[in-house]
């Protein structure tokens, strides 16, 4: 879980990829341009826990695969878990946004996984320490990853004595006592929480990611940013009874189809999909293409055997379009017209796939709207936009929020719907202050909204 989840899923295309970086066009300054900003928003409820519909044969080797191996492919020779409750503690968090996103996790966590575990006060009395630390002494340890967690430490100071002997080590580990998660204090609300939802289950949950997941923050294509009931019902299987740590994969995998019997009942008569693994070279490509630090031509050339390796592997689920929305998010600087159609074909599979209120659809219909709007298509936007916002709601992201909010309300400005207008974009801006950092950022990003729509001909005098 440390790969581009920093690297913000929303606006891109031709236009819109600069809203998520430092060449941002310029707004004129101000004393405070963010001094009038309303109220931010948070989602005040937990994503609705309607279980897992998929079959238990797939989750049961799903489960083998997540928990006895490591994400680089190193393989874990026993379980391992915490025995005993869990106390979780948060320091020196920035703001109280992330104390209480951390307090409505555990609850989940208590509620929905099933898991004995509680934030106490200090971190001398926890078992996983939760630090937050300047952005920039966090990827001068670690440069590629958003947020970390390791076994056996408690603090930053000790992470940077040990970072490189065997404490770090998870292979080591015969039962988890201690843990530490390290995550950027400059960073949205919205990011925090997403490192706390996706590194917190890894301290106490699986250490792997699977591509081929379709459901799960235990994924690096990062689309689900909050646990999902998917996850609580990996967790609620992996402390169940029949389980302990030190167990081989062979003894899990003898008492496995009783426990999801038991956590996942409605998977027990569901036809599995039986998903072929995710090619490790396709894995390398993505990494490449998607990572921060190869060139723009190596990014493209690397999304581009993506793509090819998906065909040639016959792989027709979300990965291909995961693929086509990678190669789409690298190409669009250089080629516009090319990065849209691949935008079009990701929309087109993870329609297919999910239907058209899945956070994936979402993500890529978030692009199609751009491209509908720059066309002039404003019916069609909407279409993509309403579907979007369903889709944004239910995974709660805030950041997507903003953008399809903030979209419909030049929409509806040029319609002449100056109230409604209004008053969208004052709930597009709530929810960009929770969703993206800082908080001046989000007047970039509405005026290259704004800039989407065609600009009409001026009639002449």
């Amino acid at each position: 879980m440390m790969g581009w989840r920093g690297v913000a899923l929303g606006l891109t295309t031709s236009v819109l990829v600069a809203c998520s970086g430092p060449n941002s066009t310029a707004v004129t300054k101000r004393s405070d341009p963010t001094a009038a900003f309303p109220a931010m928003k948070v989602f005040t409820t937990p994503p609705n826990d309607a279980g897992v519909a998929r079959s238990n044969v797939d989750i049961f080797q799903e489960f083998l695969d997540l928990t006895f191996a490591l994400e680089s492919g190193q393989d874990l020779a026993r379980l391992s878990r915490f025995e005993g409750p869990i106390a979780v503690a948060l320091v020196n968090a920035p703001n109280q946004v992330v104390g209480r996103d951390l307090d409505k996790l555990i609850e989940r966590l208590r509620t929905e996984a099933n898991l004995p575990i509680s934030r106490v006060s200090t971190a001398t009395a926890a078992n996983i320490v939760i630090e937050m630390v300047p952005k920039k002494q966090l990827y001068r340890a670690a440069p590629s990853a958003a947020c970390i967690v390791v076994p056996r430490m408690g603090s930053w100071a000790e992470f940077r004595k040990n970072r490189f002997n065997r404490r770090a080590d998870w292979t080591s580990l015969d039962v988890r006592s201690r843990a530490a998660v390290f995550m950027p204090m400059d960073i949205s609300p919205q990011d925090a929480r997403d490192c706390l939802h996706e590194e917190l289950a890894q301290a106490i949950g699986p250490l792997n990611d699977l591509y081929r997941l379709p459901d799960s923050v235990y994924n690096d294509d990062n689309f689900h940013i909050v646990l999902t009931p998917y996850d609580m019902m990996i967790l609620r299987a992996m402390y169940a009874p029949e389980l302990h740590s030190g167990m081989a994969k062979h003894e899990v995998a003898a008492v496995l189809p009783r426990i999801l019997a038991r956590v996942n009942p409605q998977g027990a008569g569901l036809a599995p999909k039986r998903l072929q693994e995710t090619p490790g070279p396709w894995v390398k490509q993505i990494e490449t293409a998607l990572g921060p630090r190869a060139p723009t031509a190596t990014r493209i050339a690397a999304a581009d055997k993506a793509v090819r390796i998906a065909q040639r592997a016959g792989i027709t689920d979300h990965r291909l379009g995961f693929s086509y929305y990678a190669r789409a998010r690298v190409n669009a600087g250089e080629n516009g017209a090319e990065a849209a159609g691949d935008y079009a074909r990701a929309y087109a599979n993870f329609a297919q796939n999910f239907g058209p209120y899945d956070i994936h659809t979402a993500q890529a219909g978030l692009q199609m709207a751009s491209l509908a709007m720059s066309a002039g298509e404003f019916r069609q936007a909407l279409l993509f936009i309403e579907n979007g916002l369903v889709a944004a709601k239910t995974a709660q992201n805030g950041r997507l929020m903003f953008s399809l909010l903030a979209m419909k309300s030049e929409i509806y400005k040029i319609g002449g719907r100056i109230p409604e207008a209004n008053a969208l974009r004052k709930e597009a801006i709530a929810w960009g202050q929770y969703g993206i950092h800082p908080a001046s950022e989000i007047n970039k990003r509405l005026e290259i909204i704004a800039k989407l729509p065609p600009r009409l001909p001026q009639k002449e005098s």
